[in-house]
């Protein structure tokens, strides 16, 4: 007996399949970084050559994306771009793996192209997609003769012309697009793109160093690649991950503004002790629901792409609520977790059972103590005095460690010191025991910590700035340094001075 597949299984994998307009940009990055990645394994290009390009246009209702991997050689363009449902991605290795992604934007153009070619082919293939043409062909009671074979014949042509034997790229072209949906508005479809696509932190933000350290440590590899956005060629700007140190959440008493006081580091194993996956979380003075819901929720990545979106673990914590406290990642490492076709979650076999367990014993557990503590403290004036004594000091011990910026930095923590001191003897007599336990123990540390700073002569230029500087050089830095200093938050001016030092090291002086 034939089997006939029917025409409508197209209109099931686009419109129903990516039902949100903007998915289609996350499949077609999702595309382009697989076929990054297979440039760089078959030596065709260093990972610093990496890019993506997108253009949106909306005066032209125009959308590119374009990157400069592999390509596809011309003989595998039409059974590569053509069958459906047929890919030979493997979901161990790529992140794209079914053959239904690049029908992503069939929905929402009048023309769907894709253009390629391959290093070493003196030829490029156009591939057309008449989006109006299959609309109509899907018409219910009409062009009934039609299958799904027949259909995709119908609505594609297959151009080849020629290209410079050394180019290699693929793009993707949108061209009519709905102007109705929010895949023309170039704000919106950053922010989308800066919370899906795997790219990386900024570089100002101050905890993304400490994150990629640590998971480097642990041996969690999180590829990154760069990837512009713009109107046109000429004002195309790099999009990184949103997350910031300071930000607004709703508390009960109004907006409130809260910051990352450090970070938390978790793992997931299976039952056989095998990792699944290793994330971090912001610990905050969880405040409330964050406004900024960029950030707000810990997200979901596989191959550093997102797998859902901020509400996605929700479900796992004591109160749902408190998803939307939270700031942080949970990167998949292991191959048994499937993303679904929608790439909203993952498909349920057992070892999305054992990653529900662990998320439930992570972040579900200690993320909603964290904030109950922090929900007693905020009402406990003691407590939440000697919380902010304890989160001062031990910002003091972090900076005596690591190196005074500058002597402006010396006297602002100095200064620091005798508020801080000023706010522990505030604390009245009459206090719990346990309370004026604490108070005692922490002005012991203070009293250290003041004789410390007095007699610290660790600043950070005179180890860090190149031997080979002369005293007017070094001097200059320490200059700098100190302007830093008198304008900006610590952590700013440690990203600067991490940015100064990579200069200097790499033998630039500005």
């Amino acid at each position: 007996m034939e089997i006939e597949i029917g025409k409508f299984t197209l209109e099931s994998l686009t419109t129903g399949m990516y039902s949100e307009p903007e998915s289609c940009y996350r499949e077609y990055i999702q595309n382009a970084v697989d076929s990054l990645d297979s440039a760089l394994a078959d030596g065709l290009m260093q990972a610093q050559d990496f890019r993506i390009e997108i253009i949106v246009d909306g005066s032209r209702q125009e959308i590119s994306i374009k990157d400069n991997g592999t390509g596809i050689k011309k003989d595998l363009v039409r059974k590569t771009l053509l069958d459906i449902g047929n890919s030979t991605k493997l979901h161990t290795t790529n992140r794209g793996f079914r053959g239904i992604g690049r029908l992503g934007g069939l929905s929402y153009c009048k023309k769907l192209s894709f253009c390629t070619t391959a290093m070493g082919e003196s030829e490029k293939t156009l591939v057309t997609f008449d989006c109006d043409k299959l609309k109509a062909l899907l018409v219910p009671g009409q062009s009934t003769e039609h299958n799904l074979q027949s259909v995709v014949e119908a609505v594609t042509e297959v151009r080849v012309m020629q290209e410079q034997a050394s180019t290699h790229y693929f793009i993707v072209k949108m061209d009519g697009v709905d102007d109705i949906s929010s895949l023309l508005d170039l704000d919106e479809v950053k922010d989308y793109i800066s919370q899906v696509a795997p790219i990386p932190f900024k570089d100002r933000f101050y905890w993304g160093r400490e994150i990629k350290t640590h998971l480097a440590k642990n041996g969690i590899s999180v590829a990154e690649y760069p990837v512009f956005i713009g109107e046109s060629f000429e004002s195309l700007s790099q999009v990184f991950k949103p997350y910031k140190s300071i930000f607004e959440a709703n508390s009960r008493a109004g907006v409130a503004k809260d910051e990352i006081l450090g970070l938390s580091f978790f793992s997931i194993n299976d039952g056989t002790q095998q990792l699944m996956a290793y994330g971090w979380y912001a610990d905050t003075n969880f405040s409330g629901t964050l406004v900024d819901e960029r950030l707000s929720g810990v997200r979901v990545r596989q191959g550093n792409i997102l797998i859902g979106d901020k509400d996605t673990l929700k479900p796992y914590y004591k109160e749902a609520r408190f998803n939307g406290w939270a700031v942080g990642e949970v990167y998949v490492v292991s191959p048994n977790l499937i993303p679904n076709a929608r790439r909203d979650d993952f498909e349920k076999n057992n070892a999305f059972a054992e990653f529900t367990i662990g998320l439930r014993d992570t972040i579900g557990t200690e993320i909603t103590e964290k904030i109950r503590t922090a929900s007693k403290v905020r009402n406990n004036p003691a407590q939440k005095a000697l919380k902010k004594v304890e989160r001062d000091v031990a910002k003091v011990e972090e900076v005596l460690s690591t190196g005074f910026h500058s002597t402006a930095e010396k006297e602002q923590v100095a200064s620091g010191l005798a508020a801080t001191r000023r706010d522990l003897y505030a604390i009245p007599r009459n206090a719990p025991a346990e309370v004026i336990e604490q108070k005692s123990a922490l002005m012991e540390r203070l009293t250290s910590l003041a004789t410390a700073v007095d007699e610290s002569t660790n600043f950070r230029v005179k180890k860090d700035v190149p031997s080979n500087f002369s005293k007017a050089e070094k001097k200059v830095a320490q200059t700098w340094l100190e302007v830093l200093t008198r304008n900006f938050e610590r952590a700013t001016v440690d990203s600067l001075y991490r940015e100064f030092l990579e200069e200097l090291q790499s033998g630039g002086r500005k």
